[in-house]
């Protein structure tokens, strides 16, 4: 990966014209920073120009003909770039991007969301490398991928899902409570990870709380629920039935 303060190189592969376009002209704003060393129209063409190019970022689509973005990946001897992915609504592929702490972006193109996402690589690009060699290896796992990429100041940290007793918010941050006592800080909110991990068997109990169905011990006479680790989180009433109900047959 290019560390040596010069212009990001990147390669732009995407098989619709029109999408293609409009990263070029989101990456003209960035003429300083950012220079276009290959626009590739399939899968097949973007995995010789990045062999070639040996770009810093790569705007990937994911859906298209023939060989498709993931196809992409795996048939490349090096991943020693960052990637933002580019793509019309796909909820597995969304889902399993965003567990590796990687961006994309929804078409059509939202200037703000462009900006953020190359903002986020600017920001992380020494660590990206190795978020996308997590991705493409975990991506074939049926069901939602079971670690999730913590983004922290000293790096990144892998949690298993499985070691994951529940979330709590704490203003914009979430907090991981996992086995034996250990905490994790995340700088993103709660909603952040609410979809993803309701993939995984975790439930909203309340506003501040996500749990993980498999360390719930019991469900106590003032409706709290109890942990695995002894911890007690109340239940909303809102919630009350629907969480009830999920716990039958447990």
């Amino acid at each position: 990966m290019n560390t040596s303060g010069s212009k990001v190189r990147a390669v732009i592969v995407d098989d619709d014209p029109f999408s293609r376009s409009q990263v070029r002209k989101q990456l003209e704003r960035y003429e300083d920073v950012v220079e276009i060393v290959a626009e590739c129209a399939s899968g097949e063409e973007g995995a010789q120009a990045i062999a070639t190019q040996r770009p810093d970022l790569v705007f990937l689509d994911i859906q298209m003909r023939g060989m498709d973005g993931f196809a992409m990946l795996d048939a490349l001897e090096r991943r020693d770039f960052g990637v933002i992915f580019v793509t019309s609504h796909d909820a597995y592929a969304i889902r399993a991007i965003r567990y590796s702490a990687l961006d994309y972006l929804l078409k059509p193109i939202k200037p703000a969301e462009f900006d953020a996402a190359l903002g986020h690589f600017i920001a992380n690009r020494a660590v990206l490398p190795a978020r996308l060699e997590r991705l493409v290896s975990e991506r074939k796992e049926r069901g939602a991928p079971q670690t999730l990429v913590i983004p922290m100041r000293d790096g990144d940290r892998h949690l298993r899902v499985a070691d994951i007793i529940r979330c709590e918010a704490d203003r914009n941050y979430t907090l991981f409570h996992l086995k034996r006592g250990e905490r994790v800080m995340s700088s993103r909110p709660l909603a952040t990870y609410e979809e993803f991990l309701s993939n995984n068997d975790f439930l909203r109990v309340h506003r501040s709380h996500i749990v993980n169905v498999a360390h719930i011990r019991s469900v106590n006479a003032v409706d709290e629920i109890v942990l695995s680790d002894e911890s007690r989180v109340e239940i909303s009433r809102r919630r009350k039935s629907e969480i009830l109900s999920a716990l039958k047959g447990r």
